[in-house]
């Protein structure tokens, strides 16, 4: 399945810590198309598509977790209803961890 990228995305960049911001793209190349990316430092590259992941929001990576330990299944395959309800649960988790952080 491939992926592209849109300006103003978050992406993780291979071999640094901070997620970087696409700026634009593709940009055809020999071998990979590539991205111009803003990186936390402010510089900004050109950078391999094989090279970029995209940056996955914490209530996306909760209803993730949650579709597969309660369902089974991954979030895309539940039905609306079933969806709507494990967003609202990770939600509430999410709120509940922020909530609890500096209490120890």
């Amino acid at each position: 399945m491939a992926t592209s990228f849109s300006a103003g995305d978050k992406v993780k960049v291979r071999n640094m810590t901070m997620p970087g911001t696409i700026v634009s793209g593709p940009h055809k190349s020999p071998g990979h198309d590539r991205y111009l990316v803003r990186k936390a430092d402010g510089n900004v590259s050109l950078i391999k598509f094989t090279e970029l992941d995209r940056v996955v929001p914490r209530l996306d990576q909760m209803a993730g977790t949650l579709a597969i330990v309660l369902y089974g299944r991954s979030f895309v395959t539940l039905d609306f209803a079933t969806r709507t309800k494990v967003a609202a649960v990770a939600r509430r988790v999410l709120a509940l961890a922020d909530s609890t952080r500096d209490m120890g």
